[in-house]
């Protein structure tokens, strides 16, 4: 069955306030579940959103976490997300910081007992909307070895950056420092596909293409993904105070996470008037479009590009949810009292 953009938000905040999560909060974490699912960042969308159910449930996360301030700084801050849903509290970091960017012109926050983040793009999004060059990282649950180790002792540990453009899309570039994210081997492990070489290793520490048996990502391009993993977990974990290694609890297991966050916002009126850094940007990506192509290459694209066109065409044709998927979605609607007895996942989805 197809849902749309709207009704995606609406079914997983429905699901959220029957598991005690206030609705603003609920809203904003369905927004960004189906934020990843319209454009194409699976591994973060509705069909890994019955782990923060889980979560709530075996309390491993709060629903309805109290972020505050433990250090200020002026144009630095440290937060306390109080073990909260990392998607929320690190949003809700974002807002408070955004004032501070426009007065300090750059500022640095940090989050510490915080949890996954979800879709990077989410957050840049709201950055680029709001006129900022932005940075965001976080490290994660340990499941990369380091270059040359077998033992998992890094997270996939993502980072995004963005810009704002003018007429032309804003740049974009959300990436892990893994050759892929864990969420899409446990995807594929959901729906019994094997993953590409190159992806994992398993439990003895060897290659191996069986999803289910992965239990190491690989870092992207060796030595360097490897070093990229590790300076994002100091400026997200070590710098937040947040757990690292063996440090990290696992949620699954009813453990909080206690994993970190770092942001850095710059207002780039504080080099130039904002409308000439956007003309300046379209030059920049339109002379990379313009420029000679590869033999077999149609078009050159900038980063987050495909994602964001990705977000258009799912927006006129919807998101297909399977009846796996669907049927998982509605034991929690029921158990939850989120929706009645009777109910199958179309009638839900109708009544939101």
């Amino acid at each position: 069955m197809k849902i749309s953009y709207a009704q995606e938000m609406e079914l997983c905040k429905a699901l959220l306030t029957a598991h005690g999560m206030n609705a603003d909060d609920a809203g904003l974490l369905g927004e960004s579940v189906a934020h990843s699912d319209f454009t194409g960042i699976y591994s973060h969308g509705v069909s890994r959103f019955a782990n923060y159910l889980k979560r709530f449930e075996n309390g491993a996360m709060k629903p309805n976490a109290k972020l505050s301030v433990a250090v200020d700084g002026g144009s630095t801050v440290a937060f306390d997300c109080d073990n909260g849903c990392g998607v929320v509290v690190m949003y809700r970091a974002y807002e408070q910081m955004v004032e501070r960017a426009r007065k300090y012109g750059i500022v640095i926050a940090t989050g510490r007992r915080a949890s996954n983040i979800g879709c990077g793009s989410f957050f840049a999004k709201r950055a680029v909307e709001d006129g900022l060059i932005a940075m965001f990282c976080c490290n994660t649950v340990r499941c990369v070895a380091p270059y040359g180790g077998a033992d998992s002792l890094l997270g996939t540990n993502p980072i995004v950056i963005a810009a704002p453009a003018g007429e032309e899309l804003p740049l974009i570039l959300d990436i892990s420092t893994t050759v892929t994210a864990m969420g899409k081997i446990q995807a594929a492990a959901r729906e019994g596909k094997p993953i590409p070489a190159g992806w994992a290793l398993d439990a003895d520490g060897k290659p191996t293409t069986d999803s289910a048996a992965a239990k190491t990502v690989l870092p992207i391009a060796g030595p360097k993904g490897y070093g990229l993993a590790v300076m994002i977990e100091m400026f997200s974990a070590l710098l937040a105070g947040a757990s690292y290694g063996d440090g990290v609890g696992f949620p699954n297991k009813g453990e909080a996470e206690n994993t970190g966050f770092a942001m850095i916002l710059v207002d780039p009126e504080r080099y130039m008037p904002l409308a000439q850094f956007r003309r300046t940007v379209d030059e920049y990506i339109r002379s990379i479009k313009a420029s000679r192509k590869a033999e077999g290459v149609s078009e050159i694209l900038m980063p987050g590009e495909l994602e964001m066109r990705r977000f258009k065409e799912t927006a006129e044709t919807g998101y297909e949810v399977s009846a796996a998927l669907a049927a998982e979605l509605m034991q929690y609607a029921h158990n939850s009292g989120a929706a009645p007895q009777e109910a199958d996942f179309a009638a839900f989805v109708a009544s939101l």
